[in-house]
């Protein structure tokens, strides 16, 4: 059965694009929830049923226009009997425009602008339920603390803090009502029981997320404590942190690396293009999609670097880019140049013409890697920041220092730079062979010229210098071995040449 078809429904699909539809839902259930992916089959079978019911002579999926196909859809989720919510109208258009986009990413021929923006319903206002900080207990405190942080953290690090003080102080009022001055906190039993109360969340909550919220409530803490607020010391401590999981770098394989390059070049699009140049410095998908149309700059005869704009660490910067680099950059001006005037006119100042808002490009992209590593066979799933780490990977491979590598990828801090890097066995057997090499170029002893020793005599002196010469000459010849049992061999040889030098300096010496 058709992963459209549902014997209950009362949709029926149309019989020539069920199948289109099908496809795509089918891929999109390798990577998103099972509730989802219902979703998406059942948004499929009522666009497709409408199709089949009010336009069944549509064949081709380049023949629907946006009207009257797509706005007559949506007309008609208005007058459903029992009538819509926004919430689900505008579920089922944004679900029906995603797919509609993910096939024209696949290379099916459909107009641009089918479902706009404005055909969205109106969100409802929402009230917000949850208690402000003036409402709680050492509330006033915390917030004005917290407007301080405002003027110099991004406006979401704040709001992070605002939702552990709200949690932490909550946790207060409900369990230690009799709690009145900051002074007469102690981390037993206060601080213990808000560990406990949020190992306890339903759901519960991850150790990456308890840890950010005892490091956020560890800095208002001693804050106020700098502040002059009567805080005892150490009221979270380091162990109490919870650990962060460990997970291995994400690089392509070599190989992998490799066929998915080729295939990306093969195929010689827009949004491939923008993969290659994403492989080749390193950038974020975020930051590929606000490249400037000027990215590429000029730094130095024959030297040039990609300007990368503000992006997760709102921080800029120049990743210096080779030949290869340019030529893509320059491929991706020219597909540009073809791209329809309203997508031109809409991002003027971008690399990457959009037809839409920037979410839609950063989907597209992320289906083009998707389609070309199925293509170039690749076993796991790649995703854009994948690209990151083989890149990164790659960099250490051809001896980038750590230092060098953080400001290429634009980090702050080298043990973010640690988790991108992957060492594999065959990078540690080269290295080590490597070292090894090195090191006995560097204790090698220098060679000397046999012409530089004076000549042999048959005279006492003279075949104690032969002697010497001859032990010398040994020994550099054995350091050049290879072969641990030759090596000794010699050295047993050499220690009878000693014994020989050493028996004709007590004749020397008894002749005298």
């Amino acid at each position: 059965m058709s992963f459209l078809e549902n014997p209950f429904s009362p949709f029926r699909p149309h019989p020539v694009f069920s199948e289109i539809f099908d496809s795509r839902i089918q891929w999109f259930a390798t990577s998103l929830h099972p509730e989802t992916i219902n979703g998406y089959r059942v948004v499929a079978r009522r666009f497709l049923s409408y199709l089949q019911a009010d336009f069944p002579q549509i064949r081709e999926l380049s023949e629907l226009h946006r009207d009257p196909h797509l706005l007559g859809w949506v007309r008609g989720l208005y007058q459903q009997n029992p009538p819509l919510s926004n919430g689900t109208r505008e579920q089922y258009m944004s679900k029906l425009r995603c797919l509609l986009e993910n096939l024209t990413a696949a290379g099916h021929s459909l107009q641009p602008g089918l479902i706009l923006a404005e055909d969205f319903p109106p969100r409802p206002q929402r009230k917000c339920i949850r208690l402000q900080l003036s409402n709680l207990r050492f509330g006033e405190l915390f917030e004005a603390h917290i407007q301080i942080l405002a003027t110099t953290l991004r406006p979401g690090t704040i709001a992070h803090y605002r939702t552990t003080a709200r949690c932490f102080l909550s946790y207060l009022q409900t369990d230690f009502p009799q709690l009145h001055q900051l002074a007469e906190l102690r981390r037993d039993p206060h601080l213990f029981g808000w560990f406990r109360h949020l190992c306890q969340k339903d759901p519960p909550l991850c150790n990456t997320t308890r840890q950010e919220y005892l490091l956020h409530l560890r800095r208002l803490l001693d804050d106020l404590a700098s502040g002059g607020h009567a805080l005892p010391p150490g009221l979270i401590l380091t162990e109490d942190l919870p650990p962060r999981p460990q997970y291995l770098p994400r690089a392509l394989s070599l190989e992998e690396d490799q066929r998915l390059q080729e295939e990306l070049r093969r195929t010689n699009d827009l949004l491939s293009n923008a993969l290659l140049l994403m492989r080749g410095t390193g950038i974020r998908i975020g930051e590929c999609v606000d490249l400037a149309i000027n990215c590429l700059r000029s730094i130095g005869p024959d030297q040039w670097a990609v300007q990368v704009p503000l992006g997760k660490l709102r921080t800029e910067r120049l990743v210096p880019v080779d030949e290869d680099v340019r030529q893509i950059v320059d491929c991706i001006l020219t597909l540009r140049a073809n791209a329809p005037a309203s997508h031109l006119a809409r991002s003027a100042r971008f690399l990457l013409p959009r037809s839409g808002p920037s979410s839609t490009l950063y989907r597209n992209l992320r289906v083009a890697l998707h389609q070309a590593a199925e293509r170039a066979g690749c076993s796991d799933r790649t995703t854009p920041h994948r690209l990151r780490h083989t890149y990164a990977t790659e960099m250490i491979r051809l001896g980038v220092s750590l230092p060098a590598l953080m400001k290429l990828l634009g980090h702050k801090t080298i043990r973010m730079t640690l988790r991108y890097v992957q060492v594999t066995q065959r990078d540690l057997q080269r290295e080590f062979h490597l070292a090894r090499q090195s090191a006995v170029q560097l204790h090698r002893m220098p060679e000397l010229s046999i012409s530089s020793f004076p000549s042999a005599t048959s005279d006492l002196p003279g075949i104690c210098r032969t002697l010497a010469t001859t032990r010398h000459l040994l020994e550099m010849y054995r350091r050049q071995l290879k072969e641990e049992a030759s090596k000794r061999k010699l050295q047993r040889l050499a220690q009878r040449l000693r014994t020989v030098a050493l028996e004709l300096d007590r004749f020397a010496t008894s002749e005298k």
